[in-house]
């Protein structure tokens, strides 16, 4: 049993290894070059010490093209003195080494040159052609680094996009050129709740933090070698408090006040009765579409307080101009404007689910967060319309693992919470969410997402018959030897099993981590 997350869709073992004492030859077809620095770097790392004079080596690996298989699938035979990687491009070749380096070993202490890769055939694509995690960053701002960080275990892990919750009540993240008031303001706080929803007890010191323009491309770059689109999101019409500190003009009462310092729902969302808050938004989004390469776009679209849209007369004549009945309708009405905008500049808009999201426009991804009401599931599965299913009990990884443990999660199936009439055609894919309240830095990153994103890519990757949680732990298990040379905080087996017991547990999702012990406790 090799040990391989998330699991392959199929794997011969022949038995036996294949032994390398030197960097082994590497023919790449046209088109595959750059797998030769890759996999130089693959060998290197695996085993340091392995011979680097590969012209008299023994061992072949040849990247070879094939147009039948699927875009991100790849066949790899390990045989002999033979390893033949065959994909029909970048991304099956990529993958593939990913595979290789999850089963090669290089721990034989009387010969630390020697590198082995058991002789096996793998035969392997992805069940989902979207695969995601959201960080979010607006709540707590982490940096270049540990975005980097989590890129690199996106990739090891198949993951394929990074959904960069990069705009919410509490901070605006990206460098704009066209409204600078946004990194003066919108990108700072004077201090952050700490303790959990509700406390009262504060960090005692400001936060802030943005990305620019130039670091977010270095940034889709990295991600984009490693096979990851990224897809912003801009938190619209509501959770935008740091865009209207900047910008109070655009809001419903147009009082002035500053980035909130607590975590929760807030009123207020853009005045929807105000051209000129239509006219910033709108700039806004050409700003944030033109500097990311993703089709996607994430709007968020959730549920607000609507007591501003309640009683602005501005927004009330745009109800009864339309006939939009109520405030829920004044929502649909302006996510559907929004969607039409974004479709007009190629982008697809994704929004998250409310209970009132019956009238969204089909062009729109639906990103099911919380569950609909019954009938308008129906109605959407009918009209063919895509979902990215989180559904929030499970997907949300910043809840303690008391309250979500990982057989909870890896037991999910996203086909189970789109209805009886779904197809597979409905399902775009999955995505795990580290909301970023109580997530202060990459230690709590890494702590709150590992093992779940391991559970998580194989949902979203290996074929649903085959998934066994006993064979996953010991994947897992296994797999843990190669997170341990780069450090990562993984979080320990006694903790993911989530069957602690504490006091209030009903209440658990609504608490941080931190007060109950699960901080930073890892593999030691």
């Amino acid at each position: 049993m090799l040990d391989i997350i998330p699991q392959v869709k199929s794997c011969k073992i022949y038995g036996g290894d294949v032994a390398m004492e030197r960097q082994p030859k590497i023919i790449c077809c046209e088109g595959a070059e750059f797998c030769e620095p890759l996999a130089r770097k693959l060998f290197q790392n695996v085993c340091p010490a392995i011979k680097p004079d590969f012209e008299n080596a023994k061992v072949t690996v040849s990247f070879v093209k094939d147009d039948s298989v699927s875009e991100e699938g790849y066949r790899l035979d390990v045989n002999g003195d033979v390893i033949r990687v065959e994909a029909s491009g970048v991304k099956g070749w990529t993958y593939a080494l990913i595979t290789l380096r999850q089963i090669m070993k290089a721990d034989d202490e009387d010969k630390p040159f020697l590198l082995e890769c058991p002789c096996c055939r793998i035969e392997d694509e992805p069940r989902c052609s979207y695969r995601g995690f959201m960080l979010d960053e607006a709540r707590n701002f982490l940096g270049e680094n540990t975005v980097k960080r989590v890129l690199n275990l996106m990739s090891f892990y198949k993951l394929n996009v990074l959904h960069w919750h990069l705009s919410d009540d509490q901070g605006y993240r990206i460098e704009s050129k066209k409204f600078p008031e946004l990194n003066r303001i919108a990108s700072r706080r004077n201090d952050t709740q700490v303790g959990g929803f509700g406390s009262a007890k504060f960090a005692g010191c400001k936060h802030e933090g943005y990305y620019s323009q130039s670091q977010i491309k270095k940034l889709i770059a990295f991600a984009k070698e490693r096979n990851i689109d990224v897809q912003p999101e801009i938190d619209l019409p509501g959770h935008i408090s740091a865009l209207t500190a900047a910008f109070s003009d655009i809001s419903c009462s147009g009082e002035s006040h500053s980035v909130p310092t607590t975590f929760g729902n807030f009123a207020g969302a853009f005045c929807v009765g105000l051209q000129k808050a239509w006219d910033f938004i709108f700039s806004l989004l050409d700003e944030v579409c033109e500097l990311f390469e993703s089709k996607y776009i994430h709007i968020g679209g959730d549920v607000f307080d609507f007591s501003d849209w309640k009683t602005c007369p501005a927004c009330k004549n745009v109800v009864e101009q339309n006939n939009l009945g109520d405030e829920h309708g004044l929502l649909a009405y302006t996510l559907n404007k929004i969607i039409d905008y974004l479709d007009k500049k190629g982008k697809i808009a994704v929004v998250r689910t409310s209970d009132f999201i019956d009238k969204l426009d089909k062009r729109a991804i639906i990103h099911l967060f919380k569950q609909i009401p019954s009938e308008t599931l129906e109605k959407f599965v009918g009209e063919k319309r895509k979902f990215i299913v989180s559904p929030h009990q499970l997907c949300s990884f910043d809840v303690p693992y008391v309250m979500s443990p990982l057989k909870s999660l890896y037991a999910m199936e996203p086909m189970h919470y789109l209805g009886k009439n779904a197809t597979e055609e409905n399902l775009l894919g999955t995505e795990g969410l580290l909301w970023g309240e109580w997530v202060y830095d990459l230690l709590k990153v890494e702590f709150n997402s590992l093992p779940r994103i391991c559970a998580l890519a194989e949902t979203a990757w290996s074929p649903k018959e085959s998934k066994d949680f006993s064979k996953f732990t010991k994947h897992w298990k296994g797999n843990r030897r190669i997170l341990d040379i780069v450090d990562v905080n993984w979080a320990c087996d006694r903790l993911v099993k989530g069957n602690l017991l504490f006091k209030s547990r009903d209440i658990f999702i609504w608490k941080t981590a931190d007060q109950y012990g699960e901080v930073r406790r890892n593999k030691k």
